[in-house]
């Protein structure tokens, strides 16, 4: 120790006052030290207990398995849908749920490295190529915890199963519809397409494209103008919508794969007293979109089937089903016709 800091702790220690002080942060310190770690340490229980005890009404039961459910910005209609059914089906099987809508990514990796360090028995979650999202899935994976994918698919993972809709039906069966509604088989499209991602391995989009264009290729009077991919952010669909607009005025369908997305483009429509004029393919069956459908300002839209995705899923992760790793489930069409058997 040299003369300087020799002289700086003798001045600390020596001095009455200065010692006091330094000795007074210095038990301050610990006291801030010491109440972070009780709180980390009590919030970390109150999360553990939430995960594995507390029901609805606050009683305890015991559970034979424990699953992690994340959706991400998943619509609300097919969000409510789906959650009752999960925790229908779950209860039934007394199985314990743990079920997040994350806002972001970030939310939804950490919801899943949260799972993991629980040593939770499956993940059901949405197949999302990002690739911080599929590390996360991945040491899930690793950690020998059954991974399953809902509603959207992704490539390059291991996943156990996949229970949804095929996407390229999908696709065609809304390119069908689409042409419906031009006079003589001839028009302009626009396709909006919802997606987490923009990667090229969004597999569920991609596929939906692909459908799409393998009908309306069949229709040489028929051009599908455009093929943007939406966020999931709420203005995304009018903001898009608006651009479509200034640039194909004349457009005659548009077609969108997600209730929001449908929803923004029937506020544009409407804003712009275009009903009628511009026809509108849409996604799930709100009650927005029951609306609309009756009010023709959208002329067709898709029931996901969230109810038995949800069944499925649980089913899967129990053990109920043995044989495969994919699951499709149907896809209804909408139209004024049929939207009576839709209305609560």
């Amino acid at each position: 120790m040299n003369n300087n800091q020799s002289r700086l702790f003798g001045y600390i220690f020596g001095n009455k006052l200065t010692s006091l002080l330094f000795r007074a942060l210095t038990i301050i310190l610990f006291i801030i030290l010491a109440a972070a770690f009780t709180i980390s340490i009590t919030y970390s229980m109150i999360l553990e207990e939430n995960f594995y005890r507390r029901t609805g009404n606050g009683a305890k039961k015991e559970y034979s398995k424990n699953f992690l459910v994340v959706m991400y910005q998943t619509s609300d209609d097919f969000l409510k849908k789906f959650r009752e059914g999960i925790y229908k089906k779950a209860e039934e099987k007394h199985i314990r749920i743990d079920f997040v809508n994350a806002e972001s990514i970030n939310e939804a990796i950490n919801k899943i490295n949260t799972a993991v360090a629980a040593k939770v028995d499956g993940i059901i979650a949405q197949g999302i190529y990002d690739s911080d999202y599929i590390q996360a899935i991945k040491k899930a994976i690793e950690n020998g915890i059954t991974v399953e994918f809902v509603y959207t698919d992704a490539w390059g993972i291991d996943r156990a199963y996949f229970v949804g809709y095929n996407a390229y039906d999908y696709g065609k069966m809304a390119s069908r519809s689409a042409i419906k509604q031009l006079n003589d088989m001839r028009g302009d499209i626009a396709l909006m397409v919802q997606s987490a991602t923009y990667n090229e391995k969004d597999v569920t989009g991609g596929l939906f494209i692909e459908g799409f264009k393998s009908i309306v290729d069949k229709y040489p009077m028929v051009n599908l103008v455009e093929i943007l991919r939406t966020s999931y952010d709420m203005f995304s669909a009018e903001d898009i919508t608006y651009d479509i607009l200034s640039r194909y005025p004349d457009i005659d369908v548009i077609v969108c794969t997600s209730e929001r997305d449908s929803f923004g483009v029937a506020q544009v429509v409407i804003d712009l007293n275009r009903v009628g004029d511009i026809k509108i393919i849409g996604a799930g069956v709100s009650e927005e979109i029951i609306k609309y459908i009756e009010l023709e300002v959208i002329a067709a839209s898709f029931d996901m089937k969230p109810e038995l995705m949800s069944q499925l899923c649980i089913e899967n992760l129990a053990g109920d089903r043995v044989s495969g790793d994919y699951f499709e489930t149907p896809i209804e069409a909408v139209t004024r016709s049929n939207v009576h058997r839709y209305k609560k």
